[in-house]
């Protein structure tokens, strides 16, 4: 038995994770370095997180007198 919920939270995942790696550029996607498959997978899973982050409007440091 699934939880549905559960499948439709990783189909949700696994479809960020396909635009993104689709999103990234010719040459990462094609780069023969070792270990560039690991950087790839990275940054895929640091622009997700970026991306579910609360938006927060920055905070004045000072005030501006003028």
């Amino acid at each position: 038995m699934i939880d549905d919920s559960l499948l439709a939270y990783w189909e949700r995942e696994s479809s960020a994770r396909d635009r993104l790696r689709n999103q990234l550029p010719a040459s990462w996607r094609d780069d023969p370095r070792p270990n560039m498959d690991v950087v790839r997978e990275l940054y895929i899973e640091a622009m997700l997180r970026l991306k579910q982050q609360p938006t927060v409007p920055p905070v004045a440091i000072g005030d501006d007198d003028r």
